[in-house]
């Protein structure tokens, strides 16, 4: 072999050696590409996995708590408990209450467009009177409210009963534990202040109407047009009523509550405008400016004395009493109606 003949294989042979080289980093490089690719796809499906079991949760909780009361005979409910608190039927049959004490049926229209069914009571025909607003818990409507209503009939208030959203007559579906049933309390106040001149405005809650009376303590429009606060047996925050029920589950041991919450949170707040926290009665009551009586029921298990203690701990005013009462849920009145309506009426007397 020449050396011309030499170099051409050494050429050859390098050219040769170059391709596999390039041949070899190119597969290299498609390889990582490929790597690249799947694994990008298996981080986008588990992406997509976990926002969709996130957005299946997030549906479940909202409307768990939304349409709590769908399907749910509340009128009938409400004459069922008060037949189990031995009140008599036919006496507090709506109908007959109504007609026995001077009540008149009323509608008005929320800010937000809901249609609120009350019946205003007027004691002795005087129409510009103190008058509290009562406002019920979650299943009932405005009838399980009439032996309180009786009661301050009787000491000569003026008094109105109403349902609150998703009972009674109510045509709105929506449960949002005092969020938007404050706006129905406002409108409620406005009413009265059209009737009244320099007269009393109080709202009394039972449960998750102590809820929404203490949410609307928190507004402005409390703060300026009402009186006083009562709120008997309030629990602290849908939160915490949630993660109650869900605890008591089946199947759900393993999904951390943080995580079931922040589903239901971003649910809540993209489709319907609230919160967890807008509805966290603690925290809320740092703005309560209102006069207010806690009535801590001291055997409930619904909203426990921890629960009671720790609103009226944060409630914003110095003028707030804590009244406790050997009962269960909302059963102050049933067991101690004597004591109830001195505690009552000491309070708004003050």
């Amino acid at each position: 072999m020449d050396m011309e003949t030499s170099k051409e294989v050494s050429k050859e042979l390098k050219n040769k050696s170059h391709v596999s080289r390039s041949n070899r980093l190119k597969k290299k490089s498609k390889k990582k590409k490929i790597i690249g690719i799947t694994l990008g796809s298996i981080a986008a499906i588990i992406i997509i996995a976990i926002l969709g079991f996130s957005y299946f949760f997030g549906y479940q909780v909202a409307y768990g708590l939304l349409y709590q009361n769908e399907g749910l005979d509340t009128k009938g409910n409400s004459v069922k408990q008060l037949a189990e608190w031995n009140y008599d039927e036919e006496e507090y049959e709506r109908r007959n209450f109504e007609k026995n004490n001077n009540g008149n049926e009323f509608t008005v229209t929320a800010k937000d467009g809901n249609i609120v069914y009350g019946t205003h009571f007027i004691a002795d025909n005087n129409v510009d009177n103190n008058t509290v607003i009562l406002i019920h818990g979650l299943g009932g409507d405005r009838v399980c409210m009439e032996p309180i209503a009786k009661m301050y009939i009787e000491q000569g208030w003026n008094v109105i009963t109403y349902d609150q959203r998703a009972s009674g007559e109510s045509k709105n579906e929506w449960v949002t534990f005092g969020y938007f049933e404050k706006y129905d309390v406002e409108a409620i106040v406005d009413y009265v202040e059209d009737l009244i001149s320099d007269k009393k405005i109080v709202i009394h809650g039972q449960s998750m109407g102590a809820v929404t009376a203490g949410l609307y303590a928190a507004t402005k429009h409390a703060s300026e047009h009402a009186d006083a606060i009562i709120m008997d047996s309030a629990f602290d925050s849908m939160e915490s009523m949630f993660l109650g029920v869900w605890h008591e589950m089946e199947d759900t041991e393993g999904i951390p509550d943080d995580y079931i919450i922040w589903c239901g949170d971003w649910y809540l707040r993209w489709n319907y405008k609230f919160s967890f926290a807008d509805t966290d009665l603690v925290n809320m009551s740092k703005k309560n400016h209102v006069k207010s009586l806690v009535i801590e029921s001291m055997r409930d298990n619904v909203a426990t004395p921890e629960m009671n203690e720790a609103i009226y701990e944060a409630i914003a005013t110095g003028d707030k009493e804590l009244w406790r009462v050997d009962a269960e849920h909302v059963e102050g009145f049933v067991d101690f109606p004597e004591e109830y309506t001195n505690a009552v009426m000491e309070f708004l007397e003050k």
